[in-house]
């Protein structure tokens, strides 16, 4: 016997918020380069792998990021593994601001000014194409970008995993651990 389901009311913008700001992500910085050499860094919490063969991730970029137009550019960006501990988080913590100043709401005229070199005081070595790799990480890939797909206010940019190291051992910072939450 097949019974009809009673029609759920929801609060549209309320619940599904808050339901998704409870969905747990892990917490990356993802590394890029321009053209000109200049090493950048983001926290990125929409991080996944999409493949084995062969081994490729998938990232969720604002469609205005910084990043994202220096992967268009080159091509090519690195994910930073940050352990679940207070460096970790520390670390994690000097990325939260975005590149330009510019696109957070509110702030005075001085403050949309402000350019945010993140990687200004943070110790890094390059992965052999050049993109950033965190001295306080414990792993690391590099990916070259093969697609980029539009996905509403954000782009998704898949990459292949081209290198990569694992140096050492530890939890991966996430939202549980930091408190953090990114549901758009």
């Amino acid at each position: 016997m097949v019974t009809e389901a009673a029609a759920v009311p929801t609060r549209v913008d309320g619940d599904i918020a808050e339901i998704m700001a409870l969905m747990p992500y892990g917490v990356y910085i993802v590394g890029s380069r321009d053209t000109l050499g200049e090493s950048n860094g983001m926290m990125a919490d929409w991080v996944m792998q999409v493949s084995f063969r062969p081994r490729m991730v998938a990232v969720s970029f604002e469609n205005d990021a910084h990043t994202l137009a220096n992967i268009r550019e080159n091509g090519w960006f690195s994910v930073n593994f940050l352990p679940a501990n207070e460096e970790g988080r520390h670390l994690a913590a000097r990325f939260l601001q975005p590149y330009d100043g510019n696109k957070v709401a509110g702030r005075s005229q001085g403050q949309k000014a402000v350019i945010h070199h993140k990687m200004d005081g943070v110790g890094y070595s390059t992965a052999p194409h050049g993109s950033p790799v965190l001295a306080g990480s414990f792993a690391w890939l590099e990916c070259e970008a093969r697609q980029f797909v539009p996905c509403g206010d954000h782009t998704l940019v898949i990459g292949e995993v081209i290198a990569g190291q694992l140096r050492g051992e530890a939890e991966t910072l996430s939202s549980e651990y930091t408190g953090w939450t990114y549901s758009g």
